[in-house]
């Protein structure tokens, strides 16, 4: 991967405070960078699952890919959706899966079958807790020099990493 590419990504991994439905219920996470890349990785997506949320992890997808709300996509072009469950596999073998950990009354995490304390850092993001489903949008690369970036080719909104020949690196 290029220095410019690494230090976009490095740029869109900073600490975010977001919430889920009120502003009292804040947190501040860093989004983490998924290290696959998905096709030829000049779009960014953000995924969260719902137990995650508002924490999400950044992906590097295809600029091919379509999300609810790209109207101008071609007929034939692949949603983000169909691979989701390839993308939530990708997180949860880079930084595991929190499946097996509940909160007690006294929110502290514990394993769902022995019942037994386990280190926060197990449960907490960016692992993830695939339970429940997920949601995703698309994200812009942060503009750096050395990155050369162009509008989305049919989104409403977005930027993708300027096209090369040949792509890095091809996953799916």
């Amino acid at each position: 991967m290029s220095e410019a590419v690494t230090s976009a990504l490095r740029a869109a991994q900073r600490p975010v405070t977001s919430y889920l439905w009120t502003p009292s219920d804040s947190i501040t996470f860093t989004p983490a960078v998924l290290s696959q890349i998905f096709g030829d990785g000049r779009s960014l997506f953000s995924i969260t699952t719902i137990n995650d949320r508002p924490a999400y992890w950044i992906i590097r997808g295809c600029s091919t890919w379509m999300i609810s709300g790209d109207y101008r996509a071609p007929a034939d072009a692949p949603d983000f959706a169909d691979f989701t469950d390839d993308i939530l596999t990708a997180i949860e073998e880079e930084y595991g899966t929190s499946d097996y950990y509940e909160l007690n009354a006294q929110h502290r995490w514990i394993d769902s079958e022995t019942k037994k304390f386990v280190p926060a850092s197990w449960a907490e993001f960016p692992v993830i807790n695939t339970h429940d489903g997920c949601s995703w949008g698309r994200l812009d690369w942060p503009s750096l020099d050395g990155i050369e970036l162009e509008a989305h080719p049919f989104a409403n909104r977005g930027n993708v990493l300027k096209a090369t020949s040949p792509p890095e690196r091809q996953v799916i």
